[in-house]
C-alpha cells in the first residue's frame, strides 16, 4: 500500500513538470526583457557567411506561456521549427518551414528578427520583436 501511495505522489509531481525552463543557451524574450540576444545576433551573422549554426528563441505570451522557436542553418538550408504546444491559448502545434534568410529590421524604435523567403508562409516569420527605448 505504501508503494502505491509513493507512486501516486511521484506521478502528481511529475505531471506538474510540464513547464518549459529555458537553458542558458536560449534567447529568451519575456515581454521585451531579452536575454542572450548575442546568440541570435551570432546566428544571423553565421547564416550571412554560410556557416552552420543553430539557436533556440523562446518568446513568452502575455499569459506567460513559452513559444519555442528553433532555428537551424546547415548545408545552405535554414529550417524554422515553432512549437506552440505549451501555449494554453494557442493552436498547440509544431510548425516547420524552410526559409531563405534571416534579417534584422530596425525601424520605429523596434528591432524585428524576421525569416524571409519561407516556403509555407510567404510574408515571413517573426523570430522575435524587441522594443528599443
Amino acid at each position: 500500500m505504501r508503494e502505491l501511495f509513493i507512486f501516486f505522489i511521484l506521478l502528481f509531481f511529475l505531471s506538474g513538470c510540464g513547464e518549459y525552463s529555458p537553458s542558458k543557451r536560449d534567447v529568451v524574450n519575456i515581454h521585451g526583457n531579452i536575454e542572450n540576444l548575442r546568440l541570435l545576433e551570432k546566428f544571423t551573422e553565421d547564416v550571412s557567411i554560410n556557416k552552420a549554426s543553430e539557436v533556440r528563441v523562446v518568446n513568452y505570451t502575455d499569459e506567460g506561456d513559452p513559444i519555442i522557436h528553433d532555428l537551424n542553418y546547415s548545408n545552405d538550408k535554414l529550417t524554422s521549427t515553432i512549437d506552440t504546444r505549451a501555449d494554453e491559448f494557442g493552436n498547440q502545434l509544431v510548425k516547420e518551414d524552410v526559409c531563405e534568410s534571416i534579417k534584422k529590421i530596425d525601424e520605429n524604435n523596434q528591432t524585428i528578427y524576421q525569416l524571409e523567403g519561407c516556403k509555407c508562409i510567404e510574408e515571413g516569420i517573426n523570430v522575435t520583436h524587441i522594443i528599443n527605448d
